[in-house]
């Protein structure tokens, strides 16, 4: 997304007189912003004559210009910034709400646009709220872009990518899939599996339940402990399940004589 962005904001540049705002919550450094980026996309178009790119910002010759700063930490020098035509906001997931609240009415050059490009973390996230929820700004136009949509997609992530969609399903939705991140990030097991297995009649086999509370589910499990492995043979969970209802729930756990 972000070299996407990148590439046709210099093509933009080059074909047009425009001013520039790459901004992102946090810029210590120019080193922090994606002037880098902006930099190897300038090279990768053959633009290199066409730029100069100083320091802090970088040049074109029908006098584009391109401008970077911190929100949190120069929102102050964002106010006053004048004639702004785009606006781009990377690890836009990282925007506090009250640098939203200054930025948006910031930018209000006639035919003006802001870009946010993130990779989605949180449901309650300022911008996944502004244009995720019910309703959303007027004039957006949302894209959801995966490595699906990434014709040059490289085996070596493709490697890495299937081995999380077996290894780990709430990693793989989240990282590969664009999901939002689910509490069982802070699971306590990681090195786990979905795999068949046939239960040995030796094992001893144990059952465990927890009771669950609002959003929490309530979850039986059939489990036996061979060495450090811990094989989870049946489950039944079931979010918002009354106490009333907790036998047929626990019911689809088969039962077992060996306790």
């Amino acid at each position: 997304k972000s070299r996407s962005v990148a590439s046709a904001l210099v093509i933009r540049g080059a074909a047009k007189q425009t001013r520039i705002l790459c901004a992102r919550e946090i810029q210590k450094s120019i080193r922090d912003s994606v002037k880098r980026l902006l930099d190897d996309e300038i090279e990768r178009c053959g633009l290199g004559d066409f730029y100069t790119s100083t320091e802090t910002e970088i040049r074109g010759k029908n006098g584009s210009l391109f401008l970077f700063a911190g929100l949190r930490t120069n929102i102050d020098s964002v106010k006053s910034m004048e004639g702004i035509d785009i606006c781009w906001v990377e690890e836009a997931q990282t925007v506090s709400q009250g640098s939203l609240d200054v930025l948006v009415p910031t930018i209000r050059k006639p035919g003006s646009q802001i870009l946010f490009t993130w990779n989605p973390r949180l449901e309650t996230d300022p911008v996944d709220a502004m244009f995720c929820g019910d309703s959303q700004p007027p004039k957006t136009h949302l894209a959801r872009v995966n490595w699906d949509q990434n014709p040059w997609f490289p085996d070596v992530l493709r490697a890495e990518m299937e081995y999380d969609k077996r290894r780990d399903p709430d990693k793989y939705a989240h990282v590969w899939m664009g999901q939002y991140q689910q509490s069982s990030e802070a699971r306590v097991f990681r090195n786990w599996k979905v795999d068949e297995f046939d239960i040995d009649p030796n094992w001893t086999l144990r059952q465990g339940a927890d009771w669950g509370y609002s959003v929490d589910p309530s979850v039986l499990v059939q489990c036996a402990i061979v060495g450090r492995t811990l094989y989870v043979a049946h489950e039944a969970y079931r979010v918002g399940c009354d106490i009333d209802f907790l036998p047929e729930l626990f019911g689809q756990v088969p039962e077992s004589e060996r306790w």
